[in-house]
């Protein structure tokens, strides 16, 4: 696989992202993988879910296990205003999950998005995990207001609409069948049971994976019929060396 493509890879949860220590953090390596350096520097974009210290940490502890060099943005606490800057030297961003809404609000505050949006034109590979997935798609379905769930627009760096948590709970994927049915459907629809995650490679779906053999990725093109994707393992990818 050419390091000269560009490459997004759009997680349904970020525990799939930071496995217990006992676990091997394969999807971490996956997405090192599509660096095509050996130690990479990966940004962490917090923002979502307030910045928090805890998941922020845990991303360094992650570094540490799966052999990048992490980099924290703090868009609550910026040391630089210059979003031309915001991704200076880095080889991945990952965004990290929370609210959606106010995840999008935050970048676009600070002209993050414009600038990941560059970043990810210049062949930066980009990563997110549930709210940070579905701002990767023109729409997501959100639980930022918690008692439901409803589609809200994404950055558009991909075409389409996603679904993530989809086996989490039913209506999830019955607020992605309305938001089909409504005047702004966006396809391709993608449907990704925790643990999965879709690797998309210029711009098109290249595969799907997953931390487990039973966990499930849908695809609708708009014909009216989600089917089902071919899931890989990811333990089966990492183990050959087939990134």
């Amino acid at each position: 696989m050419s390091v000269s493509d560009r490459h997004i890879l759009a997680i349904s949860n970020s525990a799939a992202l930071f496995v217990e220590t006992w676990q091997p953090p394969h999807m971490a390596r996956y997405l090192i993988g599509l660096t095509g350096k050996e130690r990479p520097v990966i940004c962490h974009i917090g923002a979502a879910n307030g910045d928090s210290v805890e998941k922020s940490g845990r991303f360094f502890a992650l570094a540490q296990r799966a052999g990048f060099e992490a980099r924290h943005l703090n868009l609550f606490a910026l040391e630089e205003g210059d979003p031309d800057r915001f991704f200076s030297g880095v080889d991945a961003i990952y965004l990290d999950g929370g609210s959606t809404r106010n995840l999008r609000a935050i970048l676009r505050e600070w002209s993050a998005d414009t600038a990941l949006r560059r970043a990810y034109e210049a062949g930066i590979v980009v990563a997110g995990a549930s709210a940070g997935a579905n701002i990767l798609f023109e729409w997501g379905m959100t639980d930022s207001i918690k008692t439901r769930i409803e589609p809200t627009r994404g950055l558009g760096l991909l075409k389409g609409s996603v679904s993530v948590h989809a086996n989490a709970r039913s209506d999830r994927n019955e607020a992605l069948q309305r938001h089909l049915g409504g005047p702004d459907a966006s396809f391709p629809a993608y449907s990704l049971d925790d643990g999965t995650a879709l690797h998309f490679r210029n711009d098109a779906q290249f595969c799907a994976i997953a931390t487990d053999c039973e966990a499930q990725v849908h695809r609708d093109i708009g014909n009216g019929e989600a089917v089902a994707v071919h899931v890989t393992v990811l333990s089966e990818i990492i183990e050959t060396d087939t990134i």
